[in-house]
């Protein structure tokens, strides 16, 4: 509470204004004193202060003074007075705020919130102006309903304490948000209440948004979900449509909320014809298949947009990076019809004077520099600026890229390019147990980096232990070995694998492989490879202990136990993709042809044809497909491949819901097993529908899909049957972790099984690299 001589201060500050309300008795002031002051000094007082010692006081200077030391926001009240020659000041000082807080809100709240009260001066340490805290009250109490919360309490308490300060406490009683109960459009003739409620993002509610907000009423999006139903009449030739009025009705008890919107329809317009003025610079019959409008057709505000962007994007690939393209419809209301002129400004060519790169904290400018398909002193083109991002952003260690125009300033033909990156985890260093559907628990020590010294290089090297196999493995490539981006890779590997138990009809194998492979790019989306490689493999059977199949004792009879082969590695690649890790958009086409050449131990061959597909559908869903044809073969002196090189299906690669590898013939048993032995023709695809989750919605990290599978292994080409085929629906998520690689959980319900099928609902795999 205030002192007592603070409220006499007040009461005689307030009679001295009165008094002084009438006029001052002119004098020379010889002295200044105040009274009143508690945390200001009287120099404080004097700065301001328009008057001082052997100044006159009169009407108009003691006017002067008060105004200027109200001004100044310090005091609350402020009068004049006389001792004699002395000018006595009276002031009530304002009261500073010892402490400011704010409680309840749940909804509404954090750093903006916070930033808000200290810009309208609530903070601790500034004065408190009663004004201010009323508006705030109201600002929040504003914002609350904005947000659907009518039923909300925003109250205030001052509560005054020591020194002339004040705590402030700001209590929010939020009560509960208030739903659409229902949206109701009246006039509409054109269109159903359904097709024009689709275009609104707000929603009446029912049990199905109990997850969502769109069923809580918010103005602002209101207005939002207006302008698209006028879009949506504008789109489709109504160019006198109107929203005449907008009711919001609140129930009682604040918690229903119903919308009524009336519209005026009007009548469709048509194209009477299509020009084009301005300077043009390109062909008009160009610029005419450019604009999906012409005469007799539907005017739509859209297309005639639309249009226009197109014409700008066509003139920047020229270097015109800042035409002015505008639709101007011209209406005739006697025939409802519009006249559509385009006109073109194009503005000056513009050349690139630098192209820089941000947020590669790790990674060589040069290494971004060379995926740039805008050159600097070139001419600006935007399809070779996006080309450029999308290449960027293609690269394995970076998450996304962005891109940005600046003009030069004080020229008009210049500008400046900048990339700004977000950098992926480039590579892990590993040193865990995992698990793997097809090879059991893994012990695992490998590190691998896709931008060794920030060069691009990708670099690994691993050694792997499991209850089927142990391996070693290293690896380089270096995507540039030239300037014009031809690529190369050299691998080492050594693997023993004891297949007695799973993907095995009883042999053990060692296998040691060097190889050098080389990619030729053909254009900006394919590419060939061509390489060759040695291998050694070495097969051992348990034969006397009736664990090896007739199979496999039947090549190894015809063919031995050792083969030194040469490899002959080729293939053709055209990828499309907006990047290579989790893509959204575009496809990729492999295919492939690995051969032993004549003169190795065996002559066989394997040849894929590997396709993915990323279809956009509707408002961040999109289709995945994954399909592979594969052939496997011997040719030559070879009749039998070995039982190493067969293909096998089932599993997360291939048809979920089904154990890994165990899909297909099986070996003839001359024991207890009857051991999936695999084919040499493989088919399968995998069909997925991505779903945005609302812990990340642009699918750069996790994915959560929905899919079908099919496919299965023949032993032949010609025993191919779809009858044969096997498939399965089901559940899945996928995570890019930073420390894993690719983890991924299923769950698949096969379709149809046969008797014999190895079934595995729930399948999970992690620890090995993507």
């Amino acid at each position: 509470m205030r002192t007592v001589t603070s409220r006499i201060l007040g009461a005689l500050v307030a009679c001295l204004l009165s008094a002084a309300a009438s006029a001052y008795e002119s004098f020379v002031i010889e002295d200044i004193q105040a009274v009143g002051l508690q945390r200001l000094e009287i120099g404080t007082i004097l700065t301001y202060l328009p008057v001082t010692n052997g100044d006159e006081l009169n009407d108009r200077t003691g006017q002067q003074a008060i105004r200027s030391l109200y001004q100044t926001g310090l005091f609350e009240n402020v009068a004049l007075g006389r001792d004699g020659d002395t000018l006595l000041i009276y002031v009530e000082e304002r009261p500073a705020i010892a402490s400011f807080e704010i409680e309840g809100n749940k909804k509404i709240k954090g750093e903006e919130v916070d930033e808000a009260m200290e810009s309208a001066g609530l903070k601790q340490g500034e004065l408190f102006r009663r004004v201010i805290l009323d508006q705030v009250q109201q600002e929040l109490t504003r914002q609350y309903y904005a947000n659907g919360y009518y039923d909300v309490k925003v109250e205030t308490e001052v509560e005054e304490v020591s020194d002339n300060r004040v705590s402030i406490l700001v209590k929010v009683t939020e009560g509960r948000v208030a739903k659409i109960e229902q949206i109701n459009i009246v006039g509409n003739e054109a269109f159903s209440d359904a097709e024009l409620l689709d275009t609104f993002k707000l929603e009446a509610s029912n049990v199905f948004k109990f997850f969502q907000r769109s069923d809580r009423y918010s103005k602002q999006q209101l207005l939002g979900d207006l302008e698209a139903l006028s879009s949506y009449y504008l789109d489709r030739g109504y160019l006198k449509f109107n929203v005449d009025s907008v009711q919001v009705a609140l129930t009682p008890d604040k918690k229903d909320i119903y919308v009524s919107i009336n519209v005026s329809e009007g009548q469709t317009y048509t194209v009477s014809s299509l020009e084009f003025a301005g300077d043009l610079i390109l062909n008009e019959d160009y610029l005419r298949r450019l604009v999906l409008l012409d005469a007799g057709d539907t005017f739509s505000r859209k297309e005639a947009t639309e249009g226009a962007e197109r014409i700008s994007d066509a003139l920047s690939n020229f270097g015109y990076a800042f035409a002015d393209v505008r639709p101007l419809p011209e209406l005739n209301e006697d025939d409802r019809t519009v006249k559509l002129s385009m006109y073109v400004d194009p503005g000056s060519r513009v050349y690139v004077r630098r192209i820089n790169f941000s947020g590669n904290l790790k990674t060589q400018d040069e290494t971004l520099r060379r995926e740039m398909r805008q050159f600097e002193g070139a001419v600006f083109s935007r399809a070779a600026v996006e080309r450029s991002r999308i290449r960027l952003a293609r690269l394995a260690f970076v998450e996304d890229a962005t891109v940005e125009t600046q003009p030069v300033p004080g020229t008009d033909d210049l500008v400046d390019v900048i990339f700004e990156i977000t950098e992926r985890p480039p590579g892990s260093v590993q040193l865990g147990v995992g698990f793997s559907g097809s090879q059991g628990f893994l012990l695992t020590g490998s590190v691998t980096h896709s931008n060794f010294l920030g060069t691009g290089n990708r670099v690994s090297a691993s050694v792997e232990s499991n209850e089927f196999s142990r391996s070693i493995a290293g690896s380089w490539t270096n995507p540039y070995a030239t300037p014009e981006g031809i690529s190369r890779t050299v691998d080492l590997r050594y693997r023993e694998s004891e297949q007695v138990v799973r993907f095995s009809s009883g042999f053990d194998t060692n296998t040691a492989t060097a190889s050098l492979t080389y990619g030729f790019p053909l254009s900006e989306y394919t590419s060939i490879r061509l390489g060759g490689g040695l291998e050694a493999v070495t097969i051992e059977t348990f034969a006397n202990q009736n664990i090896t199949s007739n199979e496999v004792l039947e090549f190894v009879v015809a063919e031995g136990t050792k083969f030194y082969n040469l490899e002959l590695r080729t293939g053709i690649i055209r990828d499309t993709r907006n990047r290579t890790i989790f893509a959204t958009r575009g496809a990729l086409h492999r295919l492939t042809l690995d051969l032993t050449v004549p003169g190795s131990d065996l002559q066989v061959f394997k040849a894929f044809y590997n396709f993915q597909q990323y279809v956009p559908i509707y408002k961040g869903l999109f289709g995945e497909i994954n399909a592979s044809v594969g052939v496997a073969d011997g040719y030559g002196d070879t009749d039998l491949i070995p039982p190493y090189e067969r293909l096998f299906a089932g599993g997360s690669r291939s048809v979920r819901g089904y154990r890994d590898g165990t899909l297909g013939p099986r070996d003839t048993p001359r024991n207890l097993f009857n051991n999936p032995f695999g084919g040499k023709f493989r088919i399968y695809a995998q069909n997925e529908l991505i779903i945005p989750t609302p812990l990340e919605t642009d699918n750069k990290s996790t994915r959560l899909s929905v899919f079908y599978d099919i496919g299965n292994v023949f032993n032949e080409v010609d025993d191919f049957e779809t009858g044969e085929l096997r498939s399965s629906y089901g559940i899945a998520y996928t995570w890019f972790t930073p420390f894993l690689g690719v983890l991924d959980l299923s769950y698949a319900i096969p379709v149809g099984p046969e008797q014999g099928d190895e079934l595995d609902r729930f399948q999970l795999n992690f620890g090995t690299g993507f």
